[in-house]
């Protein structure tokens, strides 16, 4: 037998089994996102029955997808037709990250070719975000079924699919694309994959600003599994954090050659959202202003849990940082610094959909007789204000 063709008969035999092994990540973790989601529309259907303009609102030709379409779609569907710095189009459009526009722009002319209407890209920006959430939730169940086993997998990957702020990976928002391209970088890490794990992390990044949090976690786990594994890592550390930095940097690059100003995001910003760095405690005292004062209750509701998910992000980055779960540790927590030290808590708790660490960390409790009911507290919980969220969302209130 010739060396060509044992390979290729190694090759053969692997393929099967490296199939066979992503068939319960796919099936399992599929079966959730088809309940989950079935079970968040259909309730929204309904919120939006029980409205005086329910029948005016299924009148609209678009409007199952348009379902969850509120807030920053409008700002997605807007640089997905015209680009950043079209005539008319406000600053603003800088603060959101190219990916997923790009993603659906390019979805909506692979079916419809170059002309694009707004009713085939809003259908391509659902698209986009029901992909990308359902094999972000696959990636999750082999990512955890590796390391914990199919019991917590499946765990994890309910709670992803079921959380408090999963609604946003059925809306039309950038989180469901920066989750899979996350999930994917951290699974090919965890295997010795950096150039992989690289150009996922530089994809990542170029879809939410979360890119960088994501790349220093992403260097340390890196390094540690080549440590663990006796395998050279300097070079190979550096090499994924330059190709994962790349995506961030290059729309900051962007963005400077088309403005000439190279603070052009982090203007954007403040002039939009009117955020810039504070100190901690101003931010939590403006934050519990909102809470008191703030005129719409819909806004008290999120500042709300946006301080008891600050919270939580504190308490799961100390628990992680005591079990040496450093890369875990520093992805959550240099993003629950970013968001505490920003003008108020705003989307402090949307934020939690994109840190898959923090579901693992309480599924593992499944694992442990005495501690597996904080497990279902928190599916409970998690559904019951998903459900409240839906509801708010639906009917375009603010909701984080």
């Amino acid at each position: 037998m010739t060396s060509q063709s044992a390979n290729s008969r190694s090759i053969s035999l692997h393929l099967p089994a490296a199939l066979s092994a992503w068939r319960r990540p796919v099936l399992g973790a599929l079966s959730i996102w088809i309940v989950v989601r079935a079970v968040v529309v259909g309730w929204a259907l309904i919120v939006h029955a029980l409205q005086p303009a329910g029948s005016t609102y299924f009148a609209q030709p678009n409007w199952f997808y348009t379902l969850f379409f509120h807030w920053d779609s409008n700002y997605f569907e807007g640089i997905a037709r015209t680009g950043y710095f079209a005539s008319g189009t406000p600053v603003r459009w800088e603060a959101f990250f190219p990916g997923y526009p790009l993603a659906a722009r390019g979805f909506a002319a692979l079916i419809w070719g170059p002309h694009l209407t707004t009713t085939r890209i809003d259908i391509a920006l659902w698209l986009v975000s029901a992909v990308a959430s359902a094999v972000a939730a696959a990636l999750l169940w082999r990512l955890v079924e590796d390391r914990y086993g199919v019991k917590v997998a499946a765990g994890a990957t309910a709670l992803f699919l079921a959380g408090p702020y999963s609604l946003f990976l059925v809306a039309s928002y950038s989180e469901a694309l920066f989750v899979v391209f996350a999930i994917g970088a951290w699974l090919a890490a965890t295997r010795g994959h950096w150039l992989a794990s690289g150009i996922l992390a530089a994809l990542a990044g170029l879809t939410r600003i979360n890119g960088l949090f994501l790349v220093a976690a992403l260097a340390v786990l890196f390094i540690g599994v080549q440590r663990k594994q006796g395998k050279p890592f300097l070079a190979r550390t550096v090499g994924l954090v330059g190709i994962g930095l790349s995506g961030v940097l290059g729309y900051f690059v962007y963005l400077f050659i088309m403005t000439g100003d190279p603070s052009a995001w982090t203007h954007a910003q403040s002039i939009g959202w009117h955020r810039a760095l504070n100190w901690p405690w101003d931010t939590l005292l403006r934050t519990i202003g909102q809470v008191l004062y703030d005129p719409v209750p819909a806004w008290r509701l999120q500042a709300a849990l946006d301080i008891v998910f600050a919270v939580l992000l504190v308490t799961a980055t100390v628990i992680m940082a005591r079990r040496k779960l450093w890369a875990e540790a520093i992805m959550v927590g240099l993003t629950a610094l970013s968001m505490m030290t920003s003008t108020t808590y705003m989307s402090l708790a949307r934020d939690s959909i994109v840190l898959f660490p923090l579901v693992i960390l309480v599924a593992t409790t499944l694992v442990s007789p005495r501690r597996k009911w904080i497990f279902w507290v928190a599916l409970a919980l998690g559904c019951v204000v998903l459900l409240i969220n839906v509801h708010q969302f639906t009917l375009g209130q603010w909701t984080d």
